[in-house]
C-alpha cells in the first residue's frame, strides 16, 4: 500500500513534539505540505528545522488552541500560504495528573479549554476551510482514558470522553460536505508527556497490553496516515484504538507465560 498525500495540506495542532511531530513527519514523507503549531516558540522552531531539513515545505506558528482568534488566525495563515486545508488533526492536549476530587477548578477549566475547546474549533474550521476544498478529513485525538479512565487523571479522562462524543457528532454534521471525521485512541505511547508515568509504572503498564510492549509515536502516526488517506474513504464517525491490545482480555500477560 503506497499512500500518497501529494498536493494535500495537513495541519497538526500540537505537531511539534511526541505523537504530533511523528504525524507531521509521516504525512510529510507521504508528500503532504505541513502546518504545525505549539504554544511555545522554541518547540515550533525546533520542529520546523527538523522537518525542513528533509526538504519538506512546512509552516509553523505559535498558537493558543483554546483561543478562538488565535487558532482561527492560524487556519487563515495556513490557507493563505498553501491555498487551502485538506486534513486537520486536532492533536494538542495537556495532561492533569490529579484525582478528580483534588483538581482545582482552574486546572479543570484549562484542561477542558485546551483539550476539548480546541477540537470544537477544529470542527468549525473544517466546516469552513476543508469544505472549500470539496471535502477532506478531520482527525481528533481521543485516548484510552476515554474508554477506561484511571484514578489520578480524572479531568483528562473527562476531556477525552467528550472528544469521543464530539467525533461522532461532527461526523454526522460534516458528512454532507464530504468531510470524514475520525478519532484515534492511543494506548500507552512513549512520549515526553507520558515519561513520568512510564518511569513509575512501566512494567505494570506493559503487563496490561496484549503485545507486551509500550507504543512508539510512529505506531500511532502510521495509523493516522491511513485514516487520512483515500484507503479509509468509508471510515467516519468512529474512534480507532491504537493500544497494542490493552485490556483486550482481563489477563493479557497470561498468554506469555
Amino acid at each position: 500500500m503506497n499512500i500518497d498525500l501529494t498536493n494535500k495540506v495537513a495541519v497538526i495542532t500540537g505537531g511539534t513534539t511526541g505523537i504530533g511531530l511523528s504525524i507531521a513527519e509521516t504525512f510529510a514523507e507521504a508528500g503532504a505540505e505541513i502546518a504545525i503549531c505549539s504554544s511555545t516558540v522554541a518547540n515550533v522552531d525546533k520542529a520546523l528545522n527538523l522537518i525542513k531539513a528533509k526538504n519538506i515545505n512546512a509552516f509553523g506558528q505559535v498558537v493558543d488552541v483554546s483561543n478562538r482568534s488565535s487558532i482561527f488566525s492560524f487556519a487563515d495563515n495556513v490557507e493563505e500560504k498553501f491555498g487551502g486545508i485538506d486534513i486537520w488533526v486536532s492533536n494538542a492536549a495537556i495532561y492533569s495528573p490529579k484525582k478528580l476530587i483534588d483538581t482545582p477548578e482552574e486546572l479543570w477549566q484549562r484542561v477542558m479549554d485546551i483539550n476539548v475547546k480546541s477540537v470544537y474549533y477544529g470542527g468549525l474550521i473544517a466546516a469552513d476551510k476543508i469544505k472549500k476544498r470539496g471535502g477532506g478529513v478531520l482527525l481528533n485525538a481521543a485516548s484510552f482514558a476515554s474508554l477506561m479512565p484511571s484514578v489520578g487523571s480524572g479531568a483528562y479522562a473527562a476531556s477525552k470522553a467528550a472528544i469521543y462524543g464530539m467525533t461522532k457528532t461532527l461526523a454526522g454534521e460534516l458528512a454532507p460536505f464530504n468531510i470524514r471525521v475520525v478519532g484515534y485512541i492511543p494506548g500507552v505511547i512513549k512520549t515526553r508527556m507520558t515519561e513520568p508515568w512510564i518511569q513509575s509504572k512501566g512494567k505494570e503498564l506493559e503487563s496490561q497490553i496484549a503485545l507486551q510492549r509500550l507504543g512508539e509515536s510512529e505506531d500511532v502516526a502510521r495509523v493516522i496516515l491511513f485514516l487520512a488517506s483515500d484507503y479509509a474513504a468509508y471510515i467516519t464517525g468512529t474512534c480507532v484504538e491504537i493500544s497494542g491490545g490493552k485490556f483486550c482480555v482481563q489477563n493479557p500477560k497470561d498468554a506469555w507465560l
